[in-house]
């Protein structure tokens, strides 16, 4: 039986539009956020990712031990500038990490308040409710721009304290709907957390998939949870053959 061309008629313009989707999960661009409290190890985790560029904002890399590449990240051009470098192919960076999107947010709130000075505000410097909008928008087209370089791509965020023990364990970040907007995004999102271990020493558990956790995996591939997690355990979870 012949099989019929299913672009048949159409325009060669419209024909390069359409793609192949293979069935398989692409580990050289990985769009990975890592959420967790302060200290856990989301830094160190991120450092284990292969030709990493960190975008350096939380200025929080002191607790890394390996030789990576950093860009120091002050104002918001300087994410721009670094975001459309990334984008070339020139460069030996296989992996992008954003460090974080807390960080991120405070950077675009200030450059919100600077730009347009003649908006009224209580205070100078007080941001209102005008100035909340711009910098989610602004936020969300950055993050939107930084997981679109062909990459692996991590992002990095707090946890949101919890006030009930049944709200959901998920990113912190201002916005209603940032946090699960972002994740939605994202390929995987895993929680990291510090466990006890049987000798006494703290033990970092990464988490991919629990009840009332925002977490996600669509490799379908990982565990539920990885003990003390870094990008070769994962990788051999993404390619595997089960």
């Amino acid at each position: 039986m012949v099989a019929t061309d299913p672009f048949e008629g159409m325009s060669e313009d419209l024909r390069t539009k359409f793609g192949v989707h293979e069935g398989k999960f692409n580990v050289d661009q990985v769009k990975f956020l890592v959420y967790g409290e302060s200290g856990v190890g989301k830094t160190v985790f991120s450092a284990t990712w292969p030709d990493v560029c960190f975008l350096d904002i939380d200025k929080g890399m002191s607790s890394i031990t390996r030789e990576v590449h950093s860009f120091d990240i002050n104002y918001w051009e300087d994410l721009l500038e670094a975001a459309e470098f990334l984008t070339m192919d020139k460069h030996p960076f296989k992996t992008v990490v954003l460090d974080s999107l807390n960080e991120l947010q405070y950077l675009s709130m200030k450059h919100v308040v600077k730009t347009y000075p003649s908006v009224r505000r209580s205070y100078d410097s007080l941001p209102g409710v005008s100035d909340y909008g711009k910098m989610l928008a602004d936020v969300d087209a950055a993050v939107r721009y930084i997981r679109a370089i062909p990459l692996n791509v991590i992002l990095i965020a707090q946890v949101a304290n919890r006030e009930f023990e049944t709200d959901p364990v998920q990113p912190q970040l201002t916005g209603k709907a940032t946090a699960r907007n972002i994740s939605r995004m994202m390929d995987v999102v895993g929680y990291l957390d510090k466990r006890e271990a049987t000798e006494g020493a703290k033990l970092r558990v990464m988490i991919f998939d629990a009840t009332n956790y925002v977490t996600k995996d669509r490799s379908g591939k990982l565990p539920q949870m990885v003990e003390n997690p870094t990008y070769e355990k994962l990788l051999k979870y993404w390619t595997s053959a089960a």
